[in-house]
C-alpha cells in the first residue's frame, strides 16, 4: 500500500454509500494525508456528508459523486467489504482507475482490489489508516487527528463496544495528546441531535416489537412513517442502537423500507459473543461484524422482518440449547 502511494500521483478515495463516522472520518483523514504528500485528490461519496458531520475541519472537500468520470490512476476504498456498497454512480465514476486499492476492518470484506490493507482485528478503519500513516512516518494535521477520533470513538459506540481494547485507548490518547478537544467533538457527535431525529425516536418507541422471551427486539420503518416525519436518509443513522438498548435483548433488527430501492437495508446487532450477526447477515448476502452486521433483503418489509426474526430465534434457541447442555 505504502509502495501504491509512493507510485502514483492522483487518487480519488471513496468510502460506502448511507456513510457513517469511519467513513466520512476515514476518506477525510487518507484524503488530506495525501494531498500534504503533494498527490491530487478527489475524495467523494455517493451520498455526500451527512450533517451529522458536517462539523468536522475539512469535511467541505468530500464532494457527492458526480456523474461524469473522475480522473483518478488510483481508486482507494475505505471501510467498505464490498464494491457493490460503493454505489453504482462510484462505480461508474471511477471505472477509468488504473488501479483499485481496498483499505479496510470488516471480517466479511470480498477482498477486491489489485492492493488489500483488511485488518480485521482492528476496531475501526480509522485505526487501520491511524496505524499506516505512523508506518509512512507522515505528521498528523488536525484535519487527520479530528477526522481519526471521529472515525474510531464512532465506531466503538463511544468506546463501549467490544472492540475497545487498551491499544484502541492508547491509539485515542495519543491523538488527544496531538490537540484533539474531546468535549467539543463529543458534544457535536452525541448530544446534538436534530429535531427530526428526535421526531424518527418516538416512532422506534412507540413502535418496536419485543419477543416474549425478552432477547430479541425489532422495528421497522415504513416509507410513509418517513414522509409524515420528513427525515432525509442520513436521519435515520443510529436508530438501531435504540433496540439494542433494551435491557435483557441479545438480538436486535431495524428494517427500513426505500423508496428507490425494492430491498429492505437491515441492521443488525448482537450483545452476546455466541451469536455473530455477520455470520447471520451473510446467510442472506450481506455481512459486517460479529456484534455489529447489515444486508438489504427483497420484499415487503413485514415479510422481510419475520425472516429475519425466524434466523434470528433460531440462533437464541441454538445458543439457549447450548448452555443448558
Amino acid at each position: 500500500m505504502a509502495d501504491l502511494i509512493r507510485n502514483y500521483d492522483s487518487f480519488a478515495v471513496v468510502a460506502h454509500i448511507h456513510p457513517d463516522g469511519d467513513a466520512i472520518g476515514s476518506t477525510l483523514a487518507l484524503g488530506n494525508a495525501l494531498k500534504n504528500m503533494g498527490k491530487h485528490v478527489v475524495m467523494m461519496n455517493e451520498d455526500g456528508v451527512p450533517a451529522s458531520l458536517a462539523f468536522l475541519p475539512g469535511v467541505e472537500d468530500i464532494i457527492s459523486t458526480p456523474d461524469e468520470p473522475v480522473d483518478a490512476e488510483v481508486a482507494i476504498s475505505v471501510d467498505n467489504g464490498a464494491l457493490k456498497r460503493l454505489g453504482e454512480r462510484s462505480l461508474r465514476a471511477l471505472a477509468g482507475a488504473k488501479v483499485w486499492a481496498n483499505i479496510d476492518h470488516h471480517q466479511t470484506n470480498e477482498r477486491f482490489g489489485d492492493v488489500q490493507c483488511v485488518l480485521p482485528d482492528e476496531c475501526a478503519t480509522g485505526a487501520v489508516l491511524y496505524y499506516f500513516f505512523k508506518y509512512l512516518g507522515i505528521p498528523f494535521t488536525p484535519v487527520m487527528r479530528d477526522a481519526l477520533y471521529v472515525a474510531v470513538s464512532t465506531d466503538t459506540g463511544s468506546f463501549q463496544y467490544q472492540m475497545t481494547t487498551a491499544a484502541v485507548m492508547e491509539l485515542a490518547a495519543d491523538l488527544i495528546r496531538m490537540g484533539v478537544n474531546v468535549q467539543d467533538i463529543n458534544r457535536q457527535l452525541y448530544q446534538e441531535k436534530p429535531w427530526v431525529k428526535m421526531q424518527l425516536f418516538r416512532e422506534v418507541l412507540n413502535g418496536m416489537q419485543l419477543t416474549p422471551d425478552g432477547r430479541i427486539c425489532t422495528f421497522c420503518l415504513t416509507n410513509e412513517a418517513k414522509a409524515r416525519i420528513g427525515c432525509r436518509p442520513e436521519d435515520t443513522e443510529g436508530l438501531i442502537d435504540l433496540l439494542r438498548s433494551v435491557q435483557g435483548v441479545w438480538l436486535a433488527a431495524y428494517l427500513e423500507e426505500s423508496e428507490d430501492d425494492p430491498r429492505i437495508r437491515i441492521s443488525l446487532r448482537s450483545k452476546v459473543p455466541e451469536i455473530s450477526v455477520a455470520e447471520l447477515a451473510s446467510r442472506f448476502g450481506g455481512g459486517g461484524h460479529a456484534m455489529a452486521a447489515g444486508v438489504r433483503i427483497r420484499g415487503p418489509v413485514e415479510e422481510v422482518r419475520f425472516v429475519v426474526l425466524e434466523a434470528m430465534q433460531a440462533e437464541v434457541e441454538r445458543v439457549l440449547q447450548q448452555q443448558i447442555s
